[in-house]
């Protein structure tokens, strides 16, 4: 049985992968493609992040992330999502 989040418990390898793509600019739709979810699932994944990391909204939850070393700038794709102008 799943535990509920709450904010402080580190993010799991999901959450961290959705997080990671939504800061590199790529929709829901394009996430879940990229990792074998539904649009739902990465949603899910977003807002427990977001609980986990005390943040309002998913563009918070990156730049928390992204401020606390969770995730960095290094990891992100040089590549704009397909789709999106340069």
């Amino acid at each position: 049985m799943r535990r509920p989040s709450v904010e402080g418990m580190p993010l799991s390898p999901g959450q961290l992968a959705a997080l990671r793509l939504a800061a590199d600019g790529y929709t829901s739709r394009q996430i879940a493609t990229r990792l074998g979810t539904t649009e739902q699932g990465v949603h899910l994944r977003l807002k427990e992040a977001q609980t986990r990391l005390g943040a309002r909204s998913r563009t918070h939850a990156v730049v928390i992330a992204l401020a606390r070393g969770v995730i960095r700038f290094d990891e992100l794709a040089t590549t704009q999502p397909a789709g999106r102008a340069a």
